[in-house]
């Protein structure tokens, strides 16, 4: 604030003094300056009083003024401003707990996740040791028609609970079911039947009345099928599995112009009404249900509802508790109101399945009798953890292979040093050491790298699978498996292996001739390596095993078992058949002579050379000369 007096008189005589009520209770002292200047003042009111004194005489007061002065709040120190941090830290600590708290429910709901998951996994090997021997006993024993037609309907379940096992291992990654339609065409009576009849055996253990009917003698309809399996067959296990016994369930499916409807009813348990609005929650499950210590995941309502709306249908429940439920699921018969789907054949995996089951039928019994003969010196090691699994595994393998059999990858690691397997089969999930960290370690081992390794596992999703084949296994088998395609498997796996002996036995280089995926880097490597190493030493009358070996940085033994697995041949052996090809070459040259070659090739003994030769060649050296010159 700038002052003056009013009083002209004089005016170099007047001082100026002034106190800020409030601020500070003092006067200043009196001087010519006539600038008053406060900062920083809080907010709030002030009283500014201004004297005008006299110079000469300070005590004489001229006159005296006084202003009010009020510092206002700033904006954000506001009352509306202070209302607005305390809504807001209100509403973020109201965050923050709703966070933590669905952080919590997460946690808990991935729990229950993993604990499907890893329960479905465990299903996985009951599955295999139900369903490879009733394929077994079907294929090899003589059944009645009415035993075939159970084995049937047995095996068509094993499959049922394969999906519904696939299901849940892939629930984590594909959000329940993958959003994406595979649809076809199907007749819908012929779809239904066939569905209810796999069904009417439980039925009839349980004494209750399963019906099916409908309005019409034949419909075409367009739906996922393995989806729409899995939502009837949800709704109608369910049916039957909360209906008392001497109860009623009906299926009816009718025809409704541009729809068509099918409509379960059963006389079961149904649900309380103030439990109505909680059926399509994940893992929810009526009071009344878990009271009857009946056995459920509480989840499949929640896939039924969610596959209905991916087919763009529509789902109704009208239960009343101990009189029973009604579910009506109501669909469009085309397929142009569908989003994100594929039109695939019917049955177009059927193909597939049939060229297997005739690829393992086409063998003849003298074929067989063969590949027996062959194999029984071949050896597979197996590597599983559940017991009966491993049993059975060494069983069926046993009449074609030496079988050796161990319960994790650390005892397979030391047993593969004493045993020498000619092939590997693996489990993935085990304790002490994975299927794939086995394998890992097998392919990076130069001792080892050789093995072929067929991995098993009930994890079926495209990056386990790419991430075990990355580890080099030679091929990957979810379970259940059919015994057939595996032994196929093994079978082919090791007819690669002779394919590359035959290679490695040349000093040609034939790999390009050679199917995909059936050579190994490292065992190139090593295989190249020895070649150029007897090639450079040929001459040397004194280069023998030894010198080898530890040319290969390896033990005697090692390097022996390593070659022998690879070649066939004992490394002797191998050093003398690559002297003799070369032999055979400097003879196609006809520019040495016979015992000039033996020299240069490290036959110290030219009739020796012309044993060994006739021996490997079955004709003489002379006679080699003559016919390749005819």
């Amino acid at each position: 604030l700038k002052v003056s007096t009013i009083n002209y008189d004089f005016p170099s005589n007047v001082l100026y003094s002034w106190k800020l009520e409030g601020f500070y209770t003092a006067w200043s002292p009196p001087r010519t300056e006539n600038m008053i200047r406060f900062t920083n003042l809080k907010p709030g009111k002030y009283k500014l009083h201004i004297r005008a004194v006299s110079k000469e005489e300070q005590n004489v007061i001229f006159e005296e003024r006084t202003i009010d002065v009020i510092i206002a709040h700033p904006a954000w120190l506001s009352f509306w401003a202070i209302l607005c941090y305390i809504v807001l830290g209100i509403l973020l600590l109201f965050i923050i707990t709703r966070i933590i708290y669905l952080r919590k429910q997460k946690k808990i709901s991935d729990e229950r996740t993993q604990f499907f998951i890893n329960t479905a996994h465990d299903l996985r090997t009951p599955l295999t040791l139900i369903k490879a021997p009733l394929e077994e006993l079907s294929d090899k024993e003589q059944l009645t028609p009415s035993g075939l037609n159970s084995m049937k309907t047995a095996l068509k379940n094993v499959d049922a609970l394969l999906r519904l096992t696939t299901n849940l291992i892939n629930f984590e990654h594909t959000e329940v079911y993958s959003p994406k339609l595979y649809i076809a065409e199907f007749e819908l009576n012929a779809y239904m039947q066939n569905l209810c009849n796999s069904f009417y055996s439980y039925s009839v253990t349980k004494n209750i009345d399963f019906t099916y009917e409908s309005n019409f003698k034949e419909m075409k309809v367009w739906f996922d099928k393995e989806k729409m399996d899995s939502i009837l067959k949800n709704i109608i296990s369910n049916a039957l599995k909360y209906t008392p016994d001497d109860g009623h369930v009906s299926v009816c499916v009718t025809d409704n112009k541009d729809t068509w409807k099918v409509k379960v009813t059963d006389t079961g348990i149904g649900i309380p009404t103030e439990e109505k609005k909680k059926i399509f929650k994940l893992h929810f499950r009526g009071s009344n249900a878990v009271n009857s210590k009946i056995t459920g995941s509480g989840i499949g309502l929640m896939l039924v509802w969610k596959l209905v709306k991916l087919h763009g249908g529509k789902i109704n429940i009208e239960s009343t508790e101990h009189q029973g439920t009604v579910i009506r699921l109501i669909f469009h018969k085309g397929y142009e109101h569908l989003h994100h789907y594929s039109i695939v054949e019917p049955n177009q995996e059927l193909p597939v399945k049939e060229v297997i089951e005739q690829e393992t039928a086409a063998e003849t019994p003298e074929e067989l009798e063969e590949m027996i003969g062959v194999a029984l010196l071949q050896r597979v090691l197996i590597v599983e953890d559940n017991d009966e699994l491993r049993s059975y595994l060494t069983t069926s393998l046993s009449g074609a292979y030496t079988v050796q059999a161990c319960s994790n990858g650390k005892e397979a690691l030391i047993i593969i040093k004493e045993f020498w397997p000619d092939l590997i089969l693996s489990d993935i999930m085990m304790p002490e050491m994975r299927g794939d960290e086995l394998c890992a370690a097998i392919k990076t081992n130069i001792e080892t790298s050789h093995i072929p390794i067929v991995l098993l596992t009930a994890l079926n999703d495209e990056k386990t699978i790419l991430g075990g084949l990355a580890t080099g296994a030679d091929a990957y088998i979810t379970k259940p498996f059919s015994v057939g395609i595996l032994k196929v498997t093994i079978k082919n796996i090791l007819a690669n292996r002779e394919l590359l002996r035959q290679v490695y036995n040349s000093i040609e280089n034939k790999e390009k001739h050679l199917p995909v995926n059936c050579t190994n880097t490292l065992d190139w490597k090593f295989i190249a390596s020895v070649k150029e190493c007897i090639e450079k030493n040929m001459g040397d009358l004194d280069f023998g095993v030894d010198v080898l070996s530890n040319q290969h940085h390896m033990s005697r033994t090692s390097f022996y078992n390593k070659l022998k697995a690879l070649t066939g041949y004992a490394p002797a052996d191998y050093i003398r058949m690559i002297r003799l090809q070369r032999a055979a070459q400097l003879l196609k040259q006809k520019e040495y002579t016979i015992t000039e070659i033996a020299e240069i090739v490290g036959f110290s003994d030219a009739k020796y050379f012309r044993e060994v030769f006739k021996k490997y060649y079955n004709v003489s050296p002379s006679k080699f000369v003559n016919s390749d010159q005819e």
